[in-house]
């Protein structure tokens, strides 16, 4: 196959998994002396494409190092167990939450096909495979790894969902942020600069651990987040103040609701309501049709998590 990555500054390149559509859900691989390392690996069928990268850049498989997973959720470690088969001398590092999940995946699988059937397990995901209990480790806050003659530092983080971590690159002076510094997609680019807004996914979010954990990570004063969904932004006190603001407004639409009937549905439009708001204000100019279209993806997961939320809370 053809892989679709952008090749960034500071041997960073951005993967396009093609999870669902293009432009969605990236993995990202680090060069730094003839050594590599994966950071997030998208679903078990984004694993030829990740594959293929390396090949198209003449990448020996065994001088990848690192898996590196920012957390558990299946956009982003479900082609783990997949990937390290290829990969004879790499370790997978995960934080200490995530680490029995990924050796054994079977409470993941049933809490995906739950929500979202069998049909769309495999259509959307392919299949999740346990990854050896020897090739995992636990990344903990603080831990420091080095990859060629850069330094790599795992931040506990905390928010979007308790098994995540954030990774510190010392050299680009920018986080590989998973979920934690929000969602931001091309498409609704402008003048201003990025829209960014929070994905609520269930069944962890903390608004308050995540508001502590922007402000932390706002400590190391980055230049760059490199975001799963998608690709690198510059980001700023602004990029974070927009992002908290956004968490609240969330928040604010979840406890508004809460007593509606049909609770679930009702979340849904008003965060639909929200984002098509927000990026009339920030300046975007594609039709309703398009936007509705690109936050489609985002809008039943971020509803359910605020629903899990609130029955935490309650």
């Amino acid at each position: 196959m053809d892989p679709i990555y952008h090749q960034l500054d500071f041997g960073i390149t951005c993967i396009d998994t093609e999870h669902m559509r293009k432009d969605f859900v990236a993995a990202y691989l680090i060069e730094d002396e003839g050594r590599a390392a994966f950071v997030d690996t998208g679903c078990y069928l984004s694993v030829p494409a990740l594959l293929a990268t390396l090949d198209d850049k003449n990448i020996k498989r065994e001088n990848v190092d690192y898996i590196l997973l920012t957390h558990i959720h299946l956009d982003h470690a479900g082609g783990a167990g997949e990937l390290i088969k290829h990969l004879p001398n790499a370790k997978v590092y995960v934080h200490e939450y995530g680490a029995n999940h990924l050796i054994d995946p079977s409470k993941l699988r049933a809490g995906v096909i739950d929500v979202y059937g069998e049909l769309f397990f495999k259509q959307f995901l392919g299949d999740l495979i346990p990854t050896p209990k020897d090739k995992v480790i636990t990344a903990k806050d603080g831990d420091v790894i080095t990859l060629g003659t850069r330094s790599l530092k795992f931040v506990d983080s905390p928010g979007h969902a308790r098994h995540h971590v954030c990774i510190w690159d010392e050299k680009s002076q920018g986080i590989f942020s998973g979920d934690t510094l929000g969602v931001s997609y091309r498409e609704f680019d402008t003048d201003q600069g990025e829209l960014i807004f929070p994905p609520t996914t269930p069944v962890q979010f903390d608004p308050d651990a995540w508001k502590n954990t922007i402000e932390l990570l706002m400590r190391l004063k980055p230049k760059y987040a490199y975001l799963t969904h998608f690709n690198r932004v510059e980001f700023t006190t602004k990029s974070a103040n927009m992002l908290i603001e956004h968490i609240d407004g969330f928040v604010n639409i979840a406890e508004s609701l809460k007593d509606q009937s049909n609770r679930h549905k009702a979340i849904k439009e008003g965060l639909l309501n929200y984002l098509l708001e927000i990026a009339t204000k920030h300046g975007v100019t594609l039709n309703e049709a398009q936007q509705v279209k690109l936050f489609k993806g985002d809008l039943e997961i971020c509803a359910q998590g605020l629903g899990v939320w609130l029955d935490r809370n309650s």
